[in-house]
């Protein structure tokens, strides 16, 4: 079928019952389109394969193979349809992008971020390897394989993915270059649980790294010698010496997590809103929320940036970013995930989100009135501006419990003055970074420090000193250059 005639086909009606609004992709094995099943009025992908090119039985057998699959990692099939001339899968539609495309885009991820979705992955594939008395092996784990739908982990194209007895039986075998195992290349090779266990240590080390691994594995010189022992024994040559299941890899995988127990609790609770607010409008509220919301997602923590004024930030990055709302309303720029502003009268569903920050511009009374578990007030200590910053900080101080105080746009070596009750560990200095999506060593330091007084986090990150480091004194921050950024009570 010509492109034209492919377009012509997007707006009838398959099956009775599932109304076609668009083409989401095509290959040389066929065609995904979006519809939307009239009945129940929910959107499903539906997978159009030739016949010509994959008989319906090889259809079916990935249908067979996931229908009784339920994990959230895993997408929902619900129905095998055929006519003269196609296949169909029709399944659960899954908005996002693959860590492929991801990792393309904005670079190589952190290592705490590479680590938490390798995580995710080896959970659903410890689910497909104890699923039922003989284990279902995926055998084509791969980074465009995976998608990465509002930071949850997706596992998708499930053609190759058989039982442990079916996987061996003589026949061609295929894989993907660079993760697939050894005795994927051998006919006569045994393949088992630890097949997939290869293919994830691939991934992280591309995750990581931007790049494949080759055999023999040699880490990258910017890998730590804990994950890279971890990748390095999940891409053993000798199955035997690789890990025995995806269980224990998860389990050491979370080991090198870099959060405390503290920290790991509060940030992973059943929801945790942070709401900002700025002495006034240019202070850099969107500016420091921001970069929090980067700072915390590239320590393994999604979230969500919801703009709660109407400054038009939301849209105009939109805009700048060509990026495309989905069905939430939320848009994408380099894992930055955010909410416009669309005003009261615009209703959207809520989205999958624990981890909330909530930008109020300048309105520091909208921000409390939310009863959000912390506060952050941005305060811009211009020396034309520090009569508002020191009455809104009074104000926050007075109204929540949970709060910190970023002091905008001043000298190191300004003196700050605090109003009455206000903790001078919770009063920090925002360093100068241009770049809200680039955050350094300095920066984290900063966003950590905040992060522990507010949530009462004691720690975020254990190895590094930090160039911020919390005083007894009133004194807070002591800086490398050897100056001190002094604050003191009014």
């Amino acid at each position: 079928m010509d492109r034209q005639k492919e377009v012509f086909l997007v707006s009838a009606v398959l099956f009775g019952k599932y109304q076609l609004y668009g083409i989401l992709g095509t290959g040389r094995a066929g065609t995904v389109f979006l519809a939307v099943h009239l009945g129940l009025e929910e959107y499903r992908a539906i997978k159009r394969v030739p016949k010509s090119f994959l008989t319906f039985e090889r259809l079916r057998h990935e249908a067979l193979v996931l229908k009784e699959l339920r994990h959230p990692g895993i997408p929902i099939i619900y129905d095998v349809e055929e006519d003269e001339f196609y296949s169909y899968l029709i399944e659960e539609y899954l908005e996002g992008e693959s860590l492929f495309d991801l990792v393309k885009k904005q670079g190589h991820l952190s290592r705490e971020l590479a680590i938490s979705y390798g995580i995710q992955l080896t959970s659903i594939i410890n689910y497909l390897h104890l699923a039922g008395p003989n284990p279902i092996l995926h055998l084509d784990l791969q980074p465009k394989n995976l998608l990465l739908c509002n930071d949850i982990v997706k596992l998708i194209d499930f053609e190759l993915a058989a039982s442990v007895d079916d996987a061996n039986m003589p026949g061609e075998r295929y894989g993907t270059v660079g993760c697939a195992a050894p005795e994927q290349y051998s006919k006569d090779g045994v393949l088992d649980e630890r097949t997939d266990l290869y293919a994830i240590g691939a991934i992280i080390h591309f995750l990581f790294t931007g790049e494949f691994p080759k055999l023999p594995y040699k880490p990258a010189s910017s890998m730590d010698a804990d994950l890279a022992a971890v990748i390095k024994r999940c891409m053993k040559k000798e199955k035997e010496e690789r890990f025995s299941s995806a269980q224990e890899l998860g389990e050491r995988l979370g080991q090198l997590k870099n959060m405390g127990t503290a920290a790991k609790d509060r940030l992973q609770s059943s929801s945790l809103i942070i709401a900002l607010a700025g002495s006034k409008s240019g202070a850099g509220t969107t500016h420091i929320g921001i970069g929090l919301s980067v700072y915390l997602r590239n320590h393994g923590y999604p979230n969500l940036f919801e703009e709660k004024n109407d400054s038009g930030m939301g849209i105009g990055l939109g805009d700048h970013a060509a990026a495309k709302r989905d069905q939430f309303g939320l848009m994408r720029y380099q894992g930055f995930i955010w909410k416009p502003y669309y005003g009261p009268a615009v209703k959207l569903k809520e989205p999958p989100y624990q981890i909330r920050i909530l930008d109020y511009g300048k309105h520091v009374e909208q921000a409390l009135a939310g009863s959000p578990d912390a506060v952050i007030l941005v305060c811009d200590y211009s020396s034309w501006s520090r009569n508002s910053a020191y009455i809104s900080a009074e104000y926050v101080v007075k109204g929540h419990n949970s709060y910190g105080i970023v002091y905008n746009h001043a000298a190191r070596t300004t003196r700050i003055r605090l109003p009455d009750g206000a903790a001078p560990s919770r009063c920090v200095m925002a360093p100068f970074f241009p770049d809200p999506f680039d955050t350094n060593a300095e920066t984290g330091d900063f966003y950590k420090t905040l992060l522990e007084e507010i949530l009462e986090i004691k720690s975020i990150r254990k190895r590094g000193k930090g160039r911020y480091k919390k005083q007894i004194s009133d004194w807070f921050f002591q800086m490398i250059s050897g100056k001190n950024c002094t604050i003191g009570k009014g």
